[in-house]
């Protein structure tokens, strides 16, 4: 069985190597681990083609969008004051770029594994990333094939995860002003809360804790974009002195809608 899904990037994806072409995969076992075997599954990226030059964001540290662009601009380097060696125009896919994303099965599967595939699958082409910074809405992407997003959120919801949608306003012109937005609330907001050198949901680099939440920009089909903000489970990703902090979803105490948070309108208490 083969699936193909046309897949657009946007916003750009970083990656350690970001030439065109096509690769081989899969998710078996490591050789020599008990019950070790080739994985059940193929995937290959192919029809790769790069979209127009990209330009690299200046880094503006009083802009909120700072937060998401900084930490991408110097992965890779611990050099003070000097960018890493992805923050180049040829170390990330420039939006527009196209690929087409082939599955196919070398044996058979359960039914129940089958059924957890596709669930994940589609959880994937919906809200999934791809390379840095994909906690905070870098390397999105649009599945032309993906089920539309309404139908995805409620069976996200059953298992756990808690999404929150921005409303008034809802739409924004282009991914670079739904990113500038959700960036506002991320940073003026949520870490104001959660501070980045401590435990918390919201990760640590040092040391290393992955985030359970995640921002998301949504492209929809009249071509303007939107952002959700989602939330898995603590339990799940994150470390002992992490769940400490939180006993419930971080977002359960948040609507967006309204303007987003500033640094005056934070220090008046908001």
């Amino acid at each position: 069985m083969q699936i193909k899904e046309s897949l657009k990037s946007a916003p750009p994806q970083f990656a350690a190597n970001s030439a065109g072409g096509s690769a081989c995969w899969g998710a078996g076992m490591a050789a020599g681990e008990e019950g070790s075997g080739a994985s059940a599954l193929k995937v290959r990226v192919a029809n790769f083609r790069k979209g127009p030059a990209w330009n690299m964001p200046t880094i503006n540290p009083n802009q909120a969008e700072n937060y998401v662009w900084h930490f991408a601009s110097v992965s890779g380097t611990t050099a003070k004051g000097q960018t890493g060696p992805r923050w180049t125009k040829d170390g990330a896919v420039p939006p527009q770029s196209t690929f087409t994303l082939q599955l196919s099965w070398t044996r058979a599967v359960t039914p129940a594994q089958k059924i957890l595939f596709d669930e994940s699958l589609h959880a994937f082409l919906a809200l999934g990333t791809i390379g840095l910074r994909a906690t905070r809405g870098l390397g999105a992407f649009v599945c032309v094939a993906a089920k539309p997003l309404e139908l995805q959120i409620p069976l996200l919801r059953e298992k756990g995860i808690v999404i929150r949608e921005r409303t008034e306003p809802s739409t924004f012109r282009d991914y670079l002003s739904a990113l500038k937005d959700y960036s506002a609330w991320f940073r003026y907001d949520f870490r104001k809360k959660w501070k980045a050198e401590r435990p918390s949901p919201l990760g640590t680099s040092t040391p290393r804790q992955a985030s359970a939440l995640r921002f998301r920009p949504i492209k929809l089909p009249d071509g303007q974009f939107t952002w959700l903000a989602y939330e898995v489970p603590h339990s799940r990703v994150l470390g002992p002195a992490a769940r400490a902090t939180a006993n419930t979803p971080l977002l359960d105490d948040y609507t967006f809608d309204g303007s987003p948070p500033t640094p005056s309108l934070h220090k008046k208490g908001y």
